[in-house]
């Protein structure tokens, strides 16, 4: 009997705690609902938007690492194309990533013809594509109207341009039109925003240390707005501005660690060495850097000097333009002098232009008559 009310009360403690709120963890990637988004139609903008709920997964930490919406939107003006059921899918940092239809509601083209394996495809192409012309192209264009409408058309009758062919899947551009607007509009921002709420430093530095380029992006603006000043994240920030060709990174990056660092020379020599491996184009944020401080220490003119004879001749040219202000110490001069015997014509030719504008010992002026002497023909 004893055993009977130990068992019974057991299960009551049991069935509270699974009652309880908060008394469960939910699962990694697990989907739950997270926040509501007021998402507005973008066939009907001027009406009042409709509430969503976005549901997110997270890893074990609890970072999101995505989310998803189920919507139901009309997608033409005169609602006489079906309702659009469907899941849509972004990832955490609010890239669109797939939809999911039910099986008694698949997308339709004209005619309400099933969309086929083919149509899903482009469409998911389509909708991954952020440069889509979809993007400015407005929904009146998507077709030549007609005074009467005709039967079983998607929307408005009328054909669809032949510029816009190939940005949209046939026979269902209003929903292709619809479909990318809310893939890649104004829920992309509160995705973001949800997700910078919830990062933490690894993730942070998990995002720094991707090979994805959006995933650095993200990260590096996530920092400059959230913690400019922290250095914690400036080794995988000089990383990021070594190995990335955008140069848009490479200028964030750039913000970044001039804003946390705390050793100036140290920082110079590392910008020095990335600018060195890197193509004229790429490296212009750094040498605009340093061409607008108004006086660069003597060590960071004579890292710079060193490093120009592996430079592109736009670099040279820049850094010899900066140098040129003010009168060198000598060892920036000797490593000038030495550029007159590179392999590249055009920087030994700059470096010849530099040095006679400069006061130079005899040394010098001897190497400058030899220069002259040689390629005379050619200055």
């Amino acid at each position: 009997m004893a055993l009977l009310r130990l068992r019974s009360v057991c299960t009551f403690v049991l069935l509270l705690a699974w009652l309880s709120p908060g008394s469960f963890a939910v699962k990694a990637n697990e989907p739950r609902a997270a926040f509501s988004v007021e998402l507005s139609n973008p066939v009907t903008p001027d009406e009042p938007p409709k509430r969503y709920k976005v549901f997110a997964t997270t890893d074990p930490d609890g970072t999101p690492t995505g989310y998803n919406v189920r919507l139901q939107v009309h997608v033409c003006m005169d609602n006489q194309c079906r309702i659009v059921h469907l899941t849509m899918y972004w990832d955490a940092l609010g890239y669109y990533q797939r939809i999911e239809c039910p099986m008694n509601a698949p997308l339709t083209r004209m005619e309400h013809e099933v969309f086929t394996d083919a149509d899903y495809r482009k469409l998911d192409r389509i909708l991954k594509n952020r440069q889509s012309l979809l993007a400015t192209l407005p929904y009146e264009a998507l077709v030549v109207k007609q005074s009467e409408p005709a039967e079983g058309i998607d929307g408005w009758s009328g054909a669809t341009p032949q510029a816009v062919a190939d940005a949209v899947v046939e026979g269902a551009a209003f929903t292709t039109w619809v479909l990318w607007h809310y893939a890649n509009g104004e829920i992309v921002p509160r995705l973001r925003t949800a997700t910078c709420k919830r990062a933490t430093p690894a993730y942070v530095r998990r995002l720094l240390q991707s090979e994805d380029p959006r995933e650095a992006d993200f990260a590096l603006r996530y920092v400059l707005a959230q913690s400019p000043a922290d250095n914690q994240y400036i080794d995988d920030a000089l990383d990021v501005l070594g190995n990335t060709r955008q140069i848009e990174h490479v200028s964030l990056a750039l913000d970044y660690v001039c804003r946390a660092a705390t050793d100036q020379q140290k920082l110079h020599k590392r910008l020095v060495e990335l600018a060195r491996g890197m193509d004229g184009y790429t490296s212009r944020p750094i040498l605009d850097y340093f061409t607008e401080q108004p006086e660069l220490p003597a060590e960071t003119r004579e890292v710079l000097s060193a490093a120009l004879e592996d430079m592109p001749y736009f670099a040279v040219h820049r850094i010899l333009e900066m140098l040129a202000k003010n009168k060198q110490p000598a060892k920036v001069e000797a490593n000038i002098v030495q550029l007159l015997d590179h392999d590249n014509f055009f920087i030994a030719r700059r470096a010849y232009e530099y040095l006679q504008g400069q006061k130079n010992d005899n040394g010098v002026q001897e190497k400058l008559t030899a220069f002259r002497k040689q390629f005379g023909d050619r200055l």
